[in-house]
């Protein structure tokens, strides 16, 4: 169990979001045409690869882009899995600008938490370019201070980008939310408390260790803001 209490999670001052399962629900969208492109580059490509289905799909959404594509890609060189990776990225920004919605009730939640005062930072997996697509798709710029996808130079893990965003605002108290174990680690990782979102793509016990879990984002506003904060 992380050393943080539910009652003490509106005293966070930055708060880091997920974004895959957490503030976007990329699994309808981003994850139908992912399969469609993986269809067709193992079609193209003659190679006796099985596209896999939506449940794994599901299973694998929050894993860093490189696990992600490599497990698309079993058995084949690092090149292929670039090039792969490649070749899905304008799908999956196509997918993202005719899916440009958040989880309901997500917009409401990080405009009053912003206008409370708080860091809002996006601490995600995804890489650079489909991070980007979604921000801008979305709008995130309007509430949010930072953002740390997963990509060059050092391809850092999140347990150590969420360092890094707590560093860059000066080490405030601070909490991770997010559906995955990886956010849960880098939680653990980075001395932060971790609320698990339970309508993400968690599998059963995955979010076992989480302060404290929600199935929906608006349960936020009671968990991270004071009762003087809440509208």
């Amino acid at each position: 169990m992380l050393p943080w209490r539910a009652v003490e999670l509106h005293q966070a001052k930055l708060i880091a979001f997920d974004n895959d399962g957490t503030l976007y629900p990329a699994g309808p969208a981003v994850g139908e045409i992912v399969l469609s492109a993986h269809r067709e580059y193992v079609r193209t490509h003659g190679l006796d690869i099985p596209t896999p289905d939506r449940q794994w799909l599901n299973y694998m959404i929050g894993a860093d882009a490189k696990e992600f594509y490599a497990a698309m890609m079993p058995g084949q060189p690092d090149h292929v899995r670039r090039e792969f990776e490649d070749f899905c990225l304008e799908y999956e920004l196509q997918a993202v600008r005719e899916h440009p919605y958040m989880y309901d009730g997500a917009e409401e939640v990080l405009h009053t938490l912003h206008d409370a005062g708080r860091y809002l930072v996006l601490v995600t997996n995804g890489g650079p370019t489909y991070v980007q697509n979604v921000w801008d798709t979305c709008g995130y710029a309007r509430f949010f201070d930072g953002c740390y996808p997963y990509g060059p130079p050092d391809f850092a893990t999140k347990g150590e980008r969420l360092a890094q965003a707590l560093a860059d605002f000066g080490n405030p108290p601070a909490v991770m939310v997010g559906d995955r174990f990886s956010d849960l680690e880098a939680a653990r990782e980075a001395g932060t408390g971790f609320i698990g979102c339970a309508y993400g793509y968690s599998q059963p016990g995955e979010l076992a260790e989480a302060v404290t879990v929600i199935n929906s984002i608006s349960e936020l506003y009671n968990l991270l803001l004071a009762p003087g904060e809440r509208k």
